[in-house]
């Protein structure tokens, strides 16, 4: 009798397993909000708090000059003096100088926002995740973006920089000047030349031709990949400002949970 039991139990625990299982494997996870379309053309006019934003960014980078920086640093004090990388740090500190409005990624729910905004963050992954509920994410370089990095065969979120500058050129490139924390320890500068049309985007990246250079590689300064990395690649651009809704003017306040 109880042989006949403990195989009754046993049957009806497959019969149990077997009917959840298609229950379980239904469950479909959010979907992650294609890269938004804005213009291709640059915009010259960008809106004053942007500028000031590059402006505050640039004169930073002249007065390190390449002074190399401890992991805790005055770009990383905002966020309990944060010791890994401050890329997104010092960005995230420059937005915070210039009064940009800022937010938690994980409170940010999931739509379109409008107006100026930042995700006060020093990870560079949950900078994305932030931008990418706000449907913030670009193939389409501007002024003041946020460029994002990837290395090829380790990760899709590896660096952080502050566009700034773009030229668009006659054979579809971008020619980017970035501003970036957390170089050899310091905030560097970097041109270099960006194909989104390029087959795949792990290869685009390219170095701007030596008789196209109007400076010389100086302290600080650099013509190479960042990191002089050849394994970079631009894998989005995150967007504080939306060129369609503000090219021009100063941004409206977003309706938005404000970051402590």
């Amino acid at each position: 009798m109880k042989i006949w039991v403990r195989t009754l139990a046993l049957a009806l625990a497959l019969i149990l397993t077997l009917t959840a299982a298609p229950a379980v494997a239904a469950k479909k996870a959010t979907p992650t909000p294609a890269p938004r379309e804005i213009t291709t053309e640059v915009v010259e006019e960008v809106p004053e708090t942007i500028q000031q934003l590059l402006d505050l960014a640039y004169n930073e980078w002249r007065e390190l000059d390449g002074k190399k920086l401890k992991k805790s640093n005055k770009y990383t004090k905002w966020r309990n003096n944060y010791e890994w990388g401050w890329c997104a740090g010092f960005i995230t500190w420059c937005m915070l100088e210039m009064n940009i409005p800022q937010t938690v990624w994980t409170e940010i729910e999931e739509g379109e926002v409008e107006g100026l905004v930042h995700v006060k963050e020093a990870g560079v992954g949950k900078l994305v995740t932030g931008y990418t509920k706000m449907h913030r994410t670009t193939m389409t370089p501007q002024k003041g973006f946020i460029l994002i990095y990837g290395k090829k065969g380790k990760n899709g979120l590896w660096h952080a920089g502050l566009v700034y500058d773009v030229e668009k050129l006659p054979n579809g490139k971008y020619r980017l000047t970035t501003l970036e924390g957390n170089v050899n320890s310091s905030v560097w500068m970097f041109v270099h030349d960006y194909d989104p049309n390029a087959e795949k985007k792990t290869k685009n990246i390219s170095l701007v031709p030596e008789e196209e250079r109007i400076s010389v590689d100086a302290n600080a300064f650099s013509y190479k990949y960042t990191y002089n990395d050849k394994d970079l690649y631009v894998n989005m651009f995150l967007m504080p400002w939306v060129p369609e809704e503000m090219a021009g003017e100063n941004a409206p306040v977003p309706a938005l949970t404000p970051a402590p």
